[in-house]
């Protein structure tokens, strides 16, 4: 009867170890989705593929890293005409359009800079899931990832990259998988 109170309790904490095991890994995994998206502020014309990145001009970590990955992403390729677009919103509502594309190329002359208006950031804010906060020049967000694909004149949202799951490796290796 011990045995099997043993055996019981075993099998139980080994359910629960890969529970534990999968509720932790869940944030580095990235999300694939297939979800179209209305996005005015990305061209009709032209890549058919975006990776979109939110972010501002005065982050101090979050940006640069990500911006400093897409550009070594980038720099990586031979023939990067069949890679994404790579696109960095900016969300500080003190900013402009001029200020983004600079801040931008910055990182590689190939990548696009936006502003939205402060008017049309909770709509964006909502259909990306960003999460963002402004207290007059403190800003919080996610620092995720968005891989789009254009079908017609639609954008459909296919991965989302989080912070702590992307590497130049692993976006490497989606990309050229995602771009076959």
């Amino acid at each position: 009867m011990l045995n099997g109170k043993k055996s019981k309790g075993l099998v139980g904490l080994g359910l629960w170890i890969v529970m534990l095991v999968f509720i932790i890994s869940i944030p580095f995994v990235p999300l694939t989705l297939d979800k179209e998206l209305n996005v005015p502020f990305l061209d009709q014309d032209g890549n058919k593929n975006a990776l979109v990145f939110f972010g501002f001009r005065g982050c101090s970590d979050v940006c640069p890293a990500t911006l400093a990955i897409l550009r070594q992403l980038f720099d990586s390729q031979q023939n990067t005409s069949h890679w994404p677009q790579v696109v960095f919103v900016d969300i500080d509502v003190h900013s402009d359009s001029t200020q983004a594309s600079n801040f931008a190329k910055q990182f590689h002359s190939s990548f696009v800079g936006l502003h939205i208006p402060v008017e049309e950031l909770p709509e964006i804010s909502a259909k990306f899931g960003l999460n963002i906060n402004q207290q007059n020049d403190q800003i919080s967000h996610l620092g995720k990832i968005y891989l789009l694909r254009r079908k017609a004149n639609d954008w459909s949202l296919v991965k989302i990259y989080n912070p702590n799951s992307y590497s130049i490796k692993t976006l490497k290796n989606e990309l050229l998988n995602f771009s076959k």
